[in-house]
């Protein structure tokens, strides 16, 4: 095993770059396993409470369908949303400390020798907070940007309908496909952000657009691969809690001859939880190789495009 410090920037070729992901994280499993724990699992504990809520409320609302009852009350539609608010608003909160953590931790091993093992919570605190405020910053921003995004949608979609019926379904799928288009190169703005300290926020964006579609192909490629592996590790993580709530689900529906009374006791719902938070948990640690892929397709494309490595150099020489 070739246990070398992995440089950030670095001109890879196509496989390299998928490669260098599992490089790092078979040197920093550990330290990367024990920070995502003490951040995330906290979280899935609540999260799994959320999730099977938020499906138990859904499986209600198709189970009075189901059986022709009358329409659903206020209350439960209201319930139903809150528990469907509360499981994307803890899932971003995960995501953005998923960032902090890898982020935090990549940061570290670039500045040093590449070893972690001797880290500490005092020496990663700095880097954690930093790639903690600018993933908040630029989770906002995403944000603010995705409500902008809805609102041209319904302006667009609501002028073609005036026009025909036809021409608002065309401009439905042509602004998807833009953002489709556009989102490869959107996912090096974090580390364009995160691992350059002296940054603008616009400055970051500017540039990891500009990288993106520099290396567009490439980058295209490895997160198509990289997102195909997690989606089957996510999917093989989630099963438990799938089976169970498929099982939950088809004995709920009320039919004849189908008793759901085991599926509530105890024993069957305290395991559904601990699927649920297994299910969790295990996506967000599944997902960080997915944050890692980002950030050396980001050092790959600004030493290709930008040459930083050697532009730090003559940096330094002239300040000796």
């Amino acid at each position: 095993m070739n246990d070398e410090k992995i440089k950030l920037y670095a001109v890879r070729d196509f496989g390299q770059r998928l490669t260098v992901v599992m490089d790092f994280t078979r040197q920093n499993w550990k330290p990367m396993l024990l920070y995502l724990t003490y951040f995330l699992l906290p979280l899935s504990l609540v999260q799994g409470l959320s999730l099977n809520s938020f499906m138990g409320g859904y499986m209600d609302l198709i189970s009075g369908m189901t059986q022709n009852a009358e329409n659903p009350s206020t209350a439960s539609i209201v319930a139903f949303v809150l528990n469907l608010l509360a499981f994307f608003g803890l899932y971003i909160v995960g995501a953005v400390l998923m960032y902090a953590v890898v982020f935090g931790l990549m940061r570290l091993y670039e500045r040093g020798d590449g070893n972690l093992s001797a880290m500490t919570w005092q020496v990663l605190k700095p880097d954690f907070m930093l790639s903690l405020k600018r993933s908040i910053i630029l989770m906002l921003v995403g944000f603010v940007f995705g409500v902008v995004v809805l609102v041209l949608l319904s302006i667009i979609i609501g002028l073609a309908v005036l026009v025909t019926p036809a021409l608002a379904i065309l401009a439905y799928f042509a602004l998807i496909l833009v953002l489709v288009f556009v989102g490869p190169p959107v996912s090096l703005i974090t580390p364009a952000y995160v691992f350059e300290d002296q940054t603008t926020l616009m400055a970051s964006i500017r540039k990891g657009l500009r990288l993106g579609f520099g290396t567009y192909w490439g980058t295209v490629g490895v997160i198509m691969i990289l997102g195909f592996i997690i989606n089957i590790v996510t999917q093989f993580v989630s099963m438990p809690w799938a089976i169970m709530f498929f099982v939950k689900a088809l004995f709920g529906l009320g039919l004849d001859g189908l008793d759901a009374s085991w599926t509530e006791n105890v024993f069957y719902t305290f395991v559904y939880y601990l699927a649920g938070v297994l299910e969790c948990f295990g996506g967000y640690v599944a997902s960080a190789g997915l944050v890692i892929g980002t950030a050396y397709l980001y050092g790959h494309a600004a030493e290709k495009l930008d040459g930083i490595t050697v532009e730090s150099n003559i940096r330094n020489f002239e300040n000796l």
